[in-house]
């Protein structure tokens, strides 16, 4: 299914889709109800986890969301350890949660942008 996309149509899946689904995760600990918060931590970090997975044993390398390139390997220790920290937090019920999930959006979102050539770093 991916394989055949255009590499705008990418783009609008992964803004839409990858990002758009991230802030929703990011903004969540400031709406889900106290005693909620520890059970959208497991689901944190589960992400998290799977994220540190992938990053250390260099899994799926050929994403066909990304055209066949997982441009995004490298971050995947970042991506993860964000997602674990936010996880701690929301354990404790503190909804400061939200931030590592922000700085995780705004990460992606750069990164995206450096890569696809929208921004330059120079």
């Amino acid at each position: 299914m991916f394989s055949t996309l255009t590499t705008q149509e990418r783009i609008l899946y992964f803004l839409v889709g990858c990002i758009g689904t991230r802030t929703i995760i990011a903004i969540s600990p400031l709406y889900t109800p106290s005693e909620w918060l520890p059970l959208l931590g497991l689901f944190t970090l589960s992400f998290g986890v799977a994220f540190l997975y992938l990053y250390f044993v260099n899994g799926r390398l050929n994403a066909p969301e990304g055209g066949g390139v997982t441009w995004w390997a490298s971050y995947r220790l970042l991506h993860g350890l964000l997602y674990v920290a936010a996880s701690i937090y929301l354990f404790k019920k503190q909804r400061i949660a939200w931030l590592p999930l922000a700085m995780d959006v705004l990460l992606g979102l750069g990164v995206f942008l450096v890569e696809h050539s929208i921004i330059t770093l120079s």
